[in-house]
């Protein structure tokens, strides 16, 4: 077998064992509904008649739209990726009645759209790396190491919006240095494309869009001087990145009645005038900028709880290794090192003054860790490309290096996302500081004994019962067993599913140790 069907191979191995099978987050639950109420002609906001809500502006309740219906106020573009995978689950449920609609929808769309878009995000981070001049061989390794050694694997349990984002942006990247290389026109076209697709699914990908931009016209700057072939290709990129924009701005004309408006604006215009608020305490005046710049600067990177460098362990090691290698890396690869430092710098400024610039309950700070990701494609080429050419400690510095991301990123999709917040309340005001990590490894070590350390589970006897469904495994057996019960199902093969789960695993790393032994 060649090396790139390989790294696809494995890549949807890993993927598929730490499906957790559902959504995660209730962000991602609430652009699933959004999906659905789509085809079904069901309104987006759907609640209890006795629910009430938590703050102003509080996202379940969404926003008054054009017709006095009510809308939740996210951007479309996951929604949109959803409504397939949502489909489907509605038409798995009238094989399976008993069973939770809503969960079983997640379940399909958790397996059919993000497995295989996940996939395609290490396929993407092959062909930057092939593009950047690194052998197949050292693209398959780096590919594989930066899907198990980056929150982009996390993020691939948890389906918020980051790897749908980085989905887009790398591809905005990589079909760029493909037509500076190729002269293709229909790369220049994909690149506007996918940014414009990204742009549906966050708005402050606008910064992302920027350095996309700033990368292609220094790509292009770097091989010609000709004016009007920079403007030519500079055309055919804006080409196509305009189809999705008026998809966007339609969208926004049918749901908030102008085509210059955002959801993020109707939200913010409406947080003072929607009767739904009344009574409730208004927020700051300057809402949602409510922070000093500082600290959402400061925060993603020095805090315990949200830093990149934590979180993300190949980036201090890899920037390291660049400034050692700069001489000798290839111009665009230099270009792109430091747009996507500047990338990051603008996010860490945007999100500065931002009341939710720490991404709230995720993991790490979420806002950055796209920049980052993207950032850490060529670097952990650069760091297996070292690893191969070198011996003694300098290897064996690398392998550790290698080994602690691995370990890093595997903490975090064990246990579900939410354990350390239920359990020392890391989201509660003046606790944004706990060292979120240390306690994630307690926790997986309790697993194994509970007499492990005094911050086991067991040791919190008041939150017994909300810890009950956090303290477990994060897998897809899991979830899916706990819903068939709760369903009523006296389903006594539970156990068959944990096997399936455990024969995949075991081919995951039996394949990954195989191809990955030129690293050890």
């Amino acid at each position: 077998m060649k090396i790139f069907p390989k790294v696809i191979l494995i890549a949807f191995l890993w993927l598929t064992v730490v499906n957790a099978g559902t959504l995660g987050v209730i962000d991602a639950e609430l652009r699933l509904q959004m999906a659905h109420a789509w085809w079904t002609g069901k309104e987006e906001v759907q609640l209890a008649p006795d629910a009430k809500p938590r703050i102003r502006g509080d996202i379940r309740f969404g926003v008054v739209g054009a017709d006095n219906r009510r809308y939740i106020a996210y951007d479309p573009g996951q929604a949109m990726l959803m409504l397939p995978g949502d489909w489907l689950g509605a038409q798995l449920h009238q094989w399976f009645p008993s069973l939770d609609e809503t969960k079983l929808r997640e379940f399909a769309v958790s397996f059919l759209i993000f497995v295989p878009l996940n996939t395609a995000i290490v396929a993407s981070c092959y062909w930057l790396l092939t593009l950047f001049g690194f052998s197949e061989q050292i693209a398959g390794l780096s590919s594989i190491a930066w899907l198990l050694g980056t929150t982009m694997l996390h993020y691939a349990q948890v389906h918020q919006q980051n790897n749908q984002l980085l989905f887009f942006v790398g591809l905005g990247y990589a079909a760029a240095l493909a037509y500076i290389l190729r002269k293709h026109p229909y790369f220049a076209l994909f690149s506007g494309f996918a940014m414009s697709a990204a742009l549906l699914v966050r708005i402050t990908s606008l910064i992302h869009i920027g350095s996309v931009i700033l990368f292609f016209l220094g790509c292009l700057l770097y091989q010609t001087r000709n004016i009007r072939q920079i403007i030519k290709s500079l055309s055919w990129w804006v080409l196509g990145f305009i189809p999705l924009v008026l998809v966007g701005r339609i969208l926004d004309y049918i749901r908030y009645g102008s085509f210059w408006t955002t959801a993020r604006y109707v939200e913010k215009s409406q947080l003072g005038t929607d009767p739904m608020w009344s009574g409730m305490p208004l927020l700051h005046p300057d809402y949602p900028l409510i922070n000093q710049p500082h600290v959402g600067i400061l925060g993603p990177i020095i805090s315990p709880a949200k830093s990149l460098f934590i979180y993300d362990p190949f980036l201090l090691p890899g920037l390291i290794l660049v400034v050692v290698l700069w001489r000798t890396i290839p111009a665009y690869m230099r270009w792109f090192v430091i747009t996507l430092m500047l990338d990051l710098s603008l996010h860490l400024v945007a999100y500065g003054r931002y009341f939710f610039w720490h991404g709230d309950t995720a993991w790490g700070a979420r806002y950055h860790v796209t920049s980052i990701e993207l950032l850490l494609i060529p670097i952990v080429g650069l760091i297996i490309q070292k690893l191969l050419s070198v011996k003694g400690w300098r290897k064996r510095v690398l392998q550790a290096v290698i080994a602690f991301a691995i370990t890093v990123q595997l903490a975090s999709v064990t246990m579900p996302m939410d354990l350390e917040i239920f359990q020392i309340q890391m989201g509660m005001p003046g606790s944004r500081l706990n060292f979120r990590l240390g306690q994630r490894l307690i926790n997986i070590s309790c697993l194994v004994n509970q007499e492990w350390s005094t911050f086991c589970t067991k040791n919190y006897p008041n939150k017994q019962e909300r810890l009950k469904r956090w303290n477990t495994l994060a897998f897809w057996p899991q979830n899916l067993n706990r819903q068939l019960k709760i369903s009523g199902y006296n389903f006594a093969y539970g156990w068959l599913f944990w096997l399936v789960w455990l024969v995949v695993l075991l081919i995951a790393v039996v394949m990954t140790l195989k191809f990955a032994a030129p690293i050890f």
